[in-house]
């Protein structure tokens, strides 16, 4: 399993005030923080960093969180997406786009111990699948 440190997780929301909270809630976390206030600073975000993860928020201006989550499994698909909405837009979310490229739905209000917990699941999926790429990866070598 990879050293917790080399994860690299991408928190995207529009709303500073919740990134802000994110970050000051998730400090003491092992794995490395990035925070991205449109989905544009997102994608300029996964060009310069090996990121694991990425949590959207779903509404956001310009580019929801589902378009982003989709945009970023057509060039990372290695990418463990997690989609953070509120209750009446998971219809809406089930209905568009590929919801099967979803790891987990988030539903708000997110209980912050909970949040934690979702993020430590999808980092062992995250180090799992990578280990079935790099046996799978070597067994094609051989």
């Amino acid at each position: 399993m990879r050293n917790p440190s080399d994860i690299v997780v991408l928190f995207v929301d529009d709303e500073t005030d919740i990134l802000t909270s994110l970050s000051r809630f998730l400090r003491k976390e092992p794995y490395q923080k990035l925070f991205a206030e449109t989905a544009k600073q997102a994608l300029v975000l996964l060009e310069c960093n090996h990121v694991a993860i990425i949590i959207s928020d779903f509404n956001m201006p310009e580019m929801n969180g589902l378009e982003l989550i989709n945009k970023v499994k057509t060039r990372y698909p290695e990418i463990i997406s997690l989609l953070i909405s509120g209750h009446n837009n998971v219809e809406q979310i089930m209905n568009s786009g590929n919801p099967g490229d979803i790891f987990r739905f988030i539903t708000k209000p997110v209980e912050p111990i909970a949040l934690k917990e979702i993020i430590n699941d999808a980092i062992h999926h995250y180090c799992h699948e990578s280990e079935d790429r790099s046996d799978r990866f070597t067994s094609d070598k051989n």
